[in-house]
């Protein structure tokens, strides 16, 4: 699934905002004591707590009901009663800190969080090492900051199993431990008061494979319950889930949904990614005028992708009015942010010559070697492609073309990894290796390459470098052919005529040989008219209706 990846999610430390939904709002923040810890907090806390809320919403707390019964009858067997000088020293803390009815002071809140901490105030503690963490009157101080997460950890505050876990993640301290810092995650997650956060973040740990066993599955159970908690990375995570068909049924319907859910929650590429599925009709009917509404709004987030794809549409006058000079300038944004792909843009408007530009050799390898810097395996590939051939004053040059290829072939360049295989199978720039191209040709065939589907089932029909299989040759003769491949199409006809890897048809075979024929390929006219010979006439009548019906669904 790998999430993370791509978007950059990784388990992440969102405490400015949860640090003042517990200091303002929250009843269970510094009043009330984990199940671990010294004891229950009592009803004065959840009024105080009550009081503090109403305070900030401007309305007056409702008065307590008197009680006729003791305090002490509702304090559970076994449990301490709350220690009244802890609620008070918490209590004058949240003040300092948040600046209520007092000037805000945030060495003073450290102090008296400092002393209910040292009582054993789990909530203070938490309090502390974020403070710590922050440099939030105190000096920053990393090490106090841990040691301050994990002493209330240990007794059950979720925020701060969840801050111990991600100082042990990305090492902010020298006790960094994946492992230690998954179960950690994992206590925060299965917390009864975890947050969609956490249950995100534990997704992530599930997905990378970091501190605990690698699994998708429950990867994706945590990141669909993070999603229905309202947290938009997960809700992200969830889309290109459905969107790819990781773990769940492939289903774009959802997969838009949950990008439109994480958009309305400003995330960015949530949004972009609500364009590109406009753009493809992935699962729907293609909107241009969407996917350019989508992409503007994207791209006046300064989102590179985004400013890149407006500039297509802008180039290709899809769901926009054609402009060239407004293309121009935003591959150049996109350019100046970063973006590979747009460089590689810039780079052919020197190969073509086009707008405006001066065709300029030089400079289109500059701009290639650019974008290659900034992630651009489609300008690996283009710079295979000028040393395989020359260009202009670039001589040709076979080993640094095949450098180039490789490049873009292991990053997963479809038409790389294609090229690679014929430069093993011809020698070229490479020492001639059948292995080696069997390998390459095979990955480029499963991402789709017609002329690898075709070259890869000519290795398993004949036994280049890979074991005779008629069964494979022939399901890769099939794809090719249907792809529109001329040679394929005769070789699938030949099959079917000789029942190699398939049942023996004539009628089929007739069909393909026919396709072929008629775009031009002799030999399966020859062998056509050989087999009509002996065909009966109901035969050759089926033959020429699924020839009709293959014409028009690869040719038209």
């Amino acid at each position: 699934m790998k999430c993370y990846r791509g978007h950059r999610f990784i388990p992440i430390l969102c405490l400015g905002g949860i640090f003042c939904l517990i200091l303002v709002l929250s009843s269970t923040g510094f009043c009330q004591t984990s199940d671990a810890g010294s004891g229950q907090k009592q009803t004065e806390a959840a009024e105080q707590a009550e009081a503090i809320e109403a305070a900030e919403a401007g309305e007056a707390p409702e008065k307590a009901v008197p009680s006729s019964k003791k305090r002490d009858e509702f304090i559970p067997m076994g449990l301490e009663p709350p220690d009244p000088e802890v609620l008070e020293l918490t209590d004058q803390g949240i003040r300092y800190y948040n600046g209520q009815g007092v000037e805000r002071n945030y060495e003073k809140a450290a102090k008296l969080f400092l002393k209910a901490a040292e009582k054993g105030d789990a909530a203070a503690q938490y309090t502390l090492g974020y403070m710590n963490e922050h440099g939030k009157g105190v000096p920053q101080d990393l090490k106090k900051a841990c040691e301050w997460y994990r002493r209330a950890a240990k007794q059950g505050h979720v925020l701060a199993q969840y801050s111990y876990a991600h100082m042990l993640y990305s090492g902010k301290t020298k006790e960094e431990s994946v492992e230690k810092a998954a179960q950690w995650y994992k206590k925060a997650a299965n917390h009864k008061n975890a947050m969609p956060v956490h249950h995100y973040s534990l997704g992530v740990i599930y997905d990378k494979g970091a501190g605990l066993a690698q699994d998708s599955e429950k990867a994706a159970q945590w990141y669909q319950r993070a999603a229905e908690g309202g947290y938009a990375p997960a809700q992200h995570c969830i889309a290109n889930m459905y969107y790819k068909g990781e773990e769940v049924p492939k289903d774009y319907w959802k997969a838009l949904n949950w990008y439109k859910r994480a958009n309305a929650q400003g995330l960015v590429q949530s949004g972009y990614c609500v364009g590109i599925i406009y753009y493809n009709g992935d699962g729907i009917p293609k909107n241009y005028e969407k996917a350019a509404e989508y992409f503007q709004k994207a791209a006046d987030a300064d989102y590179p992708p985004a400013i890149y794809s407006l500039a297509i549409l802008y180039e290709n006058g899809e769901g926009v009015a054609k402009n060239p000079r407004r293309a121009l300038l935003l591959y150049h944004n996109a350019a100046d942010a970063g973006y590979g792909d747009a460089m590689y843009r810039l780079g052919m408007t020197h190969i073509k010559g086009s707008f405006g530009e001066t065709r300029d050799e030089a400079k289109a390898v500059d701009w290639f070697h650019q974008a290659v810097n900034n992630g651009s395996m489609e300008a690996a590939y283009a710079l295979g492609v000028v040393y395989e051939d020359g260009l202009g004053s670039i001589e040709a040059a076979p080993e640094k073309a095949a450098k180039w290829y490789l490049k873009a072939a292991e990053a997963n360049h479809a038409k790389a990894q294609s090229r690679m295989g014929v430069l093993y199978d011809k020698g070229l720039g490479v020492e001639k290796n059948p292995k080696a191209a069997a390998k390459w040709h095979r990955k480029a065939a499963f991402q789709g390459v017609a002329y690898s589907r075709r070259r890869y089932a000519e290795m398993c029909y004949e036994a280049i470098a890979v074991d005779r299989n008629f069964d494979r040759a022939f399901k890769w003769y099939e794809a090719a052919a249907r792809q529109g491949d001329i040679e394929a199409q005769y070789r699938l006809g030949m099959m079917y005529l000789k029942g190699q890897g398939v049942a023996q048809d004539d009628v089929k075979a007739y069909a393909w040989l026919s396709i072929a024929a008629a775009q031009g390929n002799n030999m399966a006219a020859e062998q056509r008219n050989v087999l009509k010979a002996r065909m009966t006439d109901e035969q050759i009548n089926s033959g020429e209706e699924l020839f009709t019906a293959l014409y028009q669904d690869i040719l038209l």
